[in-house]
C-alpha cells in the first residue's frame, strides 16, 4: 500500500514539550492580512471580532485600503512598525505562499490560514508549498481552509474567526476539522450550556491538528475536558499513547465522521479484510479511553455531561420522576446499555415515601406522581445522593402547571451543588421557559428534552469511568523470543520473492511464527507423495494434508486442504487430491491433525496511518463472513487482550456455552500477546493470518493449525 499523499508533520504529543499551539492561542499581537472593509464579508467579520475581543493590538492589512474600522491599515505585513507574534491571512489562494515568505521575514511565530483552495479542493501540491515554507521558517499554522481560533482566557479574549457567535467562556477545549460546522458550533456550544476555554478550527490540518490541541489542554488549567469533531487523524500512533494519558486526568469526547467508507486496499488475507478504516479507529478509541460519539447532537450532550459533573462511579443509576412513561423510557435505555436501576433498600424506599407520600413507587425508578412541588424534589434529590446504593441520578420533570418548571429546575441544581460527589442529570420536557444552565462549578447538571438521550450520554460517561478505574495494561516482553532468527528468514524470502516481497511458503511462516514461541502444531513439508507418507509416520497420529502453491490464497476453498488422514496409502490419496486442483504445486505441508477446539483467527495488518492493527475472532474460516472479529492497534497489552476476548459477540462461547467446553484464555491472551510483539519486532510482516487456531481446554493451551504470512519493504 502506498503511503499518503499529504506529508505527515512530526510526531507531536511528546509529554513535557511545549505545545505547538502557544504560538497561536496566546499572542500578544495580531495581524490580519486580506482584512476586508465590508462588514459582513468573511475576513471584514474576523478583523471586527478581533478588535472587539483582543487585548493587544490588532493590525489590519489591506494594500487597497487606509483604514479598517478607524485602524489604520498596512500595505503589507512588513510595513506594521511593531512585532507580530500571530496572523490571520485571508487572501486567495494564490497569493498565500508570498504572504507567509513576507510573514517569516517579520519573525511572525503563528499562522491562522483562513483562505480555502488547496488539498479540499485537490490542490495538494499547493498546500505542500505552504507546509515546505511553514517548516522552512519555523513557524507554526492551523489551516488552510479553517475557520479560526478562539481563546477565552481573560488575558488573552481572542476571538479569531468569522463565526457570528463566539463560544462562552468556560472549562471545555473544542476541536474542529469541518470549516461548514466551524461556523455554527460556536452557536451549539452556547446552546448546550457549554462553555469554551478555547476553539481551534484545523481546517485541511496541512500543520497543526487535533493532537497538537490536546497537548495544549492538556497544559492548560482553564480546561477540564475536550471535544473533537474529526473527519480524519492527523498521527493516530503518536495519538494513542498521549490520549491514553490524558484522558486519565481528563476526557476526550470525539465524533468521527466517514464512519462507512469502505477500504480502498486490495485484501489478501481475512485480517486486512476485515481491518476497514472505520474498524481501525474504533480500535483507536476502544484503546485510548476517548470518549467516542455517534452523532453531532451527541458530542454536544455527552460534553456538556463530563464538563459540569463528577465522572459516574459505577453503573447504578436512580431515576426520580413525576411521570411514568418517561421513566420506563429512560429504564428501557439505561439497561440495554449495561447500566442497571437497583431496586432500593427497604430503609430508603420507606424514607422517600414519607416524602412523596403513599401513592407514590419508590422502587427505582421513583414515580412522585403529578402533584409534585420543589421541596419533594429537593428532599428525594437529597436522600438518593447521599445513599451508598446509587452512583447517578438522572431527574425528569414533566410539566403540570404553566411555569412550574423553573422552580424545580433551581430545587434540583441548589441540591447538586450541596452534593457534588454524585452524577446528576435532569430532563425537563418543556421547550422554553428555563434559564441557561451556568457552566461553571463543575456541578451544574446538564439538561436534556428527552429521557432517551439522557441516559445515552450518562451510559457514555459511566464507561469512561469503567475506563478510569480499570489499571492501564502492559506490554510484556517475552524472553524466548529469538528476532534474529525470523528476520534471517525474512531477507531470505526477499531474496526469493524480489524487493516488493510477496507470501511466505508455509516452512518459512512457520520458521517466523516458531521464532516467537507461537504454538504451533508439529509439521513437515513434503514435496512428493512418498515424502508426505514419511512425514506423517514421524507425526503422533492422524495428520492434515495442505497444498503449497503460490495461487492457494485460501487453500481450503479450492480443495487443497485434506484433514484427519491416517495410513500411508491415505496419505497418498490425499497428497493427490489436494494437489489435484492447481497448476504451481510446490509440495504439501504435512501437519499434526488437531481435532477438537474452538476454532478462532488472530492477525495482523498494517495500516499506513494506524500502524500495525492486530484481530481477533472466531470462525475460523467464517470470520470475514460472520464478522465477529474486534481489532487493536500496537502495542497490544495484557488488558488489551483481555478485552479483545471478552467482548466479541460469540464471547460466551470461549466460557462454556451450553455443551461446549471453556477455552484456555491465558493461552489465547498470552498468544495474542506474541503476536503483537511480533507485529512490532518485524516491520516486514505486512499482513499475517492464524486460521484457524484452534482454542483448546483449560489448562491444554492454544495451537496454530494453518497461517499465512506476506511480507513487503515498509510495511506497503
Amino acid at each position: 500500500m502506498k503511503a499518503p499523499a499529504r506529508t505527515r508533520p512530526e510526531r507531536s504529543l511528546q509529554h513535557g514539550s511545549q505545545p505547538a499551539l502557544d504560538a497561536i492561542l496566546r499572542p500578544r499581537s495580531v495581524a490580519v492580512i486580506g482584512a476586508g472593509r465590508e462588514p459582513e464579508s468573511m475576513s471584514g467579520r474576523l478583523f471586527r471580532n478581533l478588535l472587539a475581543t483582543f487585548n493587544g493590538p490588532v493590525y489590519p492589512v489591506n494594500p487597497k485600503a487606509g483604514s479598517i474600522e478607524s485602524v489604520r491599515a498596512y500595505a503589507s505585513v512588513l510595513d506594521i512598525p511593531g512585532p507580530v507574534d500571530l496572523a490571520f491571512i485571508a487572501v486567495p489562494s494564490a497569493c498565500a505562499l508570498r504572504v507567509i515568505e513576507q510573514c517569516s521575514r517579520k519573525g511572525v511565530c503563528g499562522l491562522v490560514v483562513i483562505s480555502a483552495g488547496f488539498a479540499e479542493v485537490g490542490q495538494q501540491a499547493g498546500q505542500q508549498e505552504l507546509l515546505k515554507a511553514i517548516r522552512a521558517s519555523g513557524m507554526r499554522m492551523v489551516g488552510p481552509n479553517c475557520v479560526g481560533v478562539v481563546n477565552n482566557d481573560p488575558a488573552v479574549q481572542l476571538n479569531g474567526t468569522f463565526s457570528p457567535v463566539c463560544p462562552q467562556p468556560g472549562n471545555v477545549g473544542v476541536c474542529t476539522q469541518s470549516g461548514a460546522l466551524g461556523v455554527v458550533i460556536p452557536d451549539y456550544v452556547r446552546r448546550s450550556g457549554i462553555g469554551a476555554s478555547s476553539l481551534v478550527s484545523v481546517g485541511n490540518k496541512a500543520d497543526l491538528g487535533e493532537n497538537d490541541c490536546l497537548e495544549f489542554w492538556e497544559h492548560d488549567p482553564a480546561t477540564d475536558a475536550m471535544m473533537l469533531y474529526l473527519e480524519s487523524f492527523q498521527d493516530p500512533i503518536a495519538l494513542l499513547p498521549a490520549a491514553q494519558r490524558i484522558a486519565r486526568s481528563k476526557p476526550i469526547v470525539a465524533l468521527k465522521g466517514g464512519r462507512t467508507a469502505a477500504g480502498a486496499r486490495a485484501a489478501g488475507s481475512h485480517t486486512a479484510a476485515l481491518a476497514t478504516p472505520h474498524a481501525a479507529a474504533e480500535a483507536l478509541f476502544r484503546q485510548s479511553g476517548m470518549i467516542r460519539v455517534d452523532a453531532l447532537e451527541e458530542l454536544f450532550e455527552v460534553t456538556a455531561l463530563v464538563a459540569a459533573q463528577p465522572i459516574p462511579g459505577g453503573r447504578r443509576v436512580a431515576v426520580l420522576t413525576n411521570a411514568g412513561g418517561p421513566g420506563v423510557l429512560c429504564a428501557d435505555v439505561l439497561e440495554s446499555e449495561g447500566l442497571c436501576l437497583p431496586e432500593l433498600s427497604t430503609e430508603l424506599q420507606t424514607a422517600l415515601r414519607g416524602i412523596a407520600g403513599p401513592v407514590a413507587s419508590v422502587r427505582n425508578p421513583i414515580d412522585l406522581i403529578a402533584a409534585v412541588d420543589p421541596h419533594e424534589y429537593r428532599r428525594c434529590l437529597q436522600h438518593l445522593l447521599r445513599s451508598d446504593e446509587i452512583d447517578s441520578v438522572i431527574v425528569i420533570y414533566v410539566p403540570r402547571t404553566t411555569g412550574s418548571g423553573p422552580a424545580i429546575l433551581q430545587a434540583v441544581r441548589e441540591t447538586a451543588a450541596v452534593e457534588p460527589t454524585k452524577t446528576v442529570l435532569t430532563v425537563f420536557m418543556q421547550t422554553d421557559g428555563l434559564e441557561d444552565r451556568p457552566t461553571k462549578g463543575h456541578v451544574a447538571p446538564p439538561n436534556f428534552l428527552f429521557p432517551e438521550a439522557a441516559a445515552r450520554a450518562l451510559s457514555k460517561a459511566v464507561h469512561y469511568g469503567q475506563w478510569l478505574q480499570t489499571p492501564a495494561g502492559r506490554a510484556p516482553a517475552f524472553d524466548d523470543v529469538q528476532v534474529e532468527a525470523a528476520s534471517q528468514i525474512i531477507e531470505r524470502a526477499f531474496a526469493r520473492l524480489g524487493k516488493h516481497g510477496g507470501w511466505l511458503e508455509p516452512g518459512e511462516a512457520l520458521g517466523v511464527l516458531s521464532a516467537f514461541g507461537l504454538p504451533l502444531a508439529a509439521w513437515k513439508v513434503a514435496r512428493t507423495a512418498e515424502e508426505a507418507i514419511a512425514a506423517a509416520r514421524t507425526l503422533d497420529g492422524p495428520v492434515a494434508v495442505k497444498v503449497i502453491s503460490p495461487s492457494a490464497l485460501h487453500k481450503s476453498d479450492r480443495g487443497g486442504v485434506a484433514l484427519n488422514v491416517a495410513g500411508d496409502e491415505a496419505v497418498r490419496k490425499a497428497f493427490a487430491r489436494v494437489t489435484a486442483p492447481f497448476t504451481d504445486v510446490q509440495g504439501v505441508l504435512v501437519q499434526q491433525y488437531v481435532p477438537h477446539g474452538h476454532e478462532a483467527l488472530v492477525g495482523v495488518t498494517r495500516d499506513p496511518q494506524f500502524g500495525p492493527l492486530i484481530a481477533f475472532g472466531l470462525g475460523g474460516v467464517q470470520a470475514e463472513l460472520t464478522g465477529d472479529v474486534t481489532l487493536r492497534m500496537y502495542p497490544l497489552t495484557d488488558r488489551d487482550a483481555a478485552e479483545m476476548i471478552g467482548e466479541i459477540r460469540s464471547a460466551r462461547l470461549l466460557d462454556g456455552y451450553r455443551n461446549a467446553p471453556p477455552v484456555d484464555k491465558a493461552a489465547l491472551e498470552e498468544l495474542l500477546l506474541r503476536v503483537s510483539t511480533l507485529a512490532g519486532a518485524l516491520p516486514e510482516v505486512a499482513e499475517l493470518d492464524l486460521n484457524p487456531v484452534k482454542l483448546l481446554a483449560p489448562g491444554q493451551g492454544a495451537c496454530v493449525v494453518d497461517c499465512r504470512i506476506r511480507i513487503a519493504r515498509n510495511g506497503g
